[in-house]
């Protein structure tokens, strides 16, 4: 805004301060999380990848970690607060962005002046502009109208006075001013829906310049005790898989704004502090759970059908939702509605214990034997196994077994992502047993396999054993990894 003039990016802002960034840390601003989904059911230290690209507690509040987060997410409200005001080229002021402020400026022909700025915006329509100079003053004053405003309103000291303004335009009062002069400007919220075509028709519910989430029950874990600097899990106490149930001739008036005290604690941005509700009609969808990952996976075409009874659920802001749904699916009833599709089944527990000389933090050595099978070598949507960013060095993976087991061959695929980064087939590799304790080299009817896209199968005499191990040599220059291994 301040280097284009395009209020656009006025309204942007807004959108993220509002919607995005309170619930990417606890209330009080001791913890935080590395990322915040618009749609996500919880908020614990499980790793999601591959569900998210970063492996590790990427959804944990916690202060300690996150380092890059730690450093940006203070940047936020200095640098909203700083561009409230700002002045302009014809000597006078303009409110750009609305919050209670306090700004001193020269105006005029070099006027000193004072505006104090009082709103609960953008939980209120309402921003009130009193001015205070030591003699009056013309100079002009701008107020910002926000894109989603169409009939804004202002009273100069109690009495209307006539606007000639459009969204994303600047109202321009231009007068002799005094002190104790008292401007408000009324911005009319309604309720309106953003309909995500390219997200499955999926539909997002604004008031004013607020985005609205289902209210999920909270519990929250602590985890980690570091006394008051803590971390914390946040899990689902209620369901969280509904679609909403749209009037068919005016979709947006299916919803009803109920208004709260402002919270005694300053925080609106919780569930019990938020001042503002909405009342809307949504129906469960049950096949909508999450994924193997522990994610609220990509949604799929609206209308959803559902034969489920309509139930009355309540939406908060964005900003006050550490858990939300707030990019819904339709939901229907009807016969050309879309059945959902459940996503695959958790995966199955683990047959081994698996162990690694290294493995990559963004990795795991789960995927060794987690039984998802990869559709190629390069298949970056399961799980891997890799020893980046280890590079022609000689590694190894292995298996213990509860009980010893009688063994007679393996099978690995490898992973491969030539053209995309820096991981190889091995150049070699071999296969050890452990008997009373010691690893010892099985002998191989053929050469162990290094071929890409397809299991590498080895058969060896048959061994009573506690464990297995590959030891693997790493191509020069390049690492490696496994997306799965088979014991027979």
């Amino acid at each position: 805004t301040w280097i284009t003039g395009d209020l656009l990016w006025a309204d942007r802002c807004e959108d993220v301060a509002f919607n995005s960034l309170p619930a990417a840390l606890t209330a009080d601003l001791r913890a935080l999380r590395y990322l915040t989904a618009p749609n996500m059911a919880i908020s614990d230290r499980a790793p999601k990848n591959p569900g998210l690209q970063n492996g590790g507690p990427m959804l944990l509040m916690d202060p300690h970690a996150h380092r890059c987060c730690q450093h940006n997410w203070g940047h936020g409200w200095p640098y909203f607060a700083r561009h409230l005001w700002f002045a302009t080229p014809d000597q006078g002021l303009a409110a750009v962005l609305y919050c209670d402020s306090r700004v001193r400026a020269r105006v005029g022909q070099g006027t000193d002046i004072e505006i104090e700025q009082n709103t609960r915006y953008p939980f209120d329509e309402s921003v009130e502009f009193v001015l205070r100079l030591l003699e009056p003053c013309r100079f002009p004053l701008y107020l910002r109208v926000p894109g989603w405003c169409d009939a804004p309103e202002i009273h100069l000291n109690g009495t209307p006075i006539p606007v000639a303004a459009a969204p994303r335009r600047m109202i321009r009062v231009d007068r002799e001013w005094r002190s104790g002069d008292a401007l408000r400007l009324r911005l009319p919220m309604r309720i309106t829906l953003r309909r995500w075509e390219a997200n499955h028709g999926s539909v997002s519910v604004d008031h004013g310049p607020l985005t609205y989430s289902l209210k999920i029950g909270e519990e929250i874990r602590r985890v980690i005790d570091r006394g008051g600097w803590d971390a914390y899990e946040i899990h689902p106490t209620s369901p969280w898989n509904y679609g909403l149930v749209l009037p068919p001739a005016a979709p947006a008036e299916g919803f009803t704004v109920v208004r709260r005290d402002w919270p005694d604690n300053q925080l609106p941005f919780t569930h019990e502090g938020t001042p503002i509700e909405i009342r809307a009609t949504g129906r469960r969808i049950p096949e909508w759970r999450l994924d193997q990952h522990g994610l609220v996976a990509e949604l799929q075409d609206s209308p959803a059908l559902s034969t489920q009874p309509d139930e009355t659920i309540t939406l908060i802001p964005m900003g006050a939702a550490r858990l939300r749904i707030s990019a819904f699916p339709i939901a229907s009833s009807q016969p050309q509605a879309n059945p959902w599709t459940p996503p695959p089944e958790p995966p199955k527990p683990l047959p081994y214990h698996p162990e690694a000389s290294h493995c990559w933090e963004h990795d795991t050595v789960h995927a060794l034997c987690d039984q998802v099978l990869p559709r190629n070598s390069n298949d970056h949507a399961i799980p891997r196994m890799t020893w980046w960013p280890r590079r022609g060095s000689s590694e190894w993976v292995q298996y213990s077994f509860d009980t010893p087991r009688l063994v007679s061959a393996v099978e690995v695929y490898w992973f491969d992502d030539t053209g995309v980064g820096q991981c190889r087939v091995p150049a070699s590799w071999r296969l050890l047993g452990r008997v009373n304790g010691q690893w010892q080299p099985l002998t191989p009817s053929g050469t162990p396999g290094v071929e890409p896209n397809r299991f590498n199968p080895l058969a060896v005499p048959p061994l009573t054993t506690d464990g297995l191990r590959l030891e693997v040599h790493l191509r020069e220059g390049f690492s490696g990894g496994i997306l799965e291994w088979r014991v027979h």
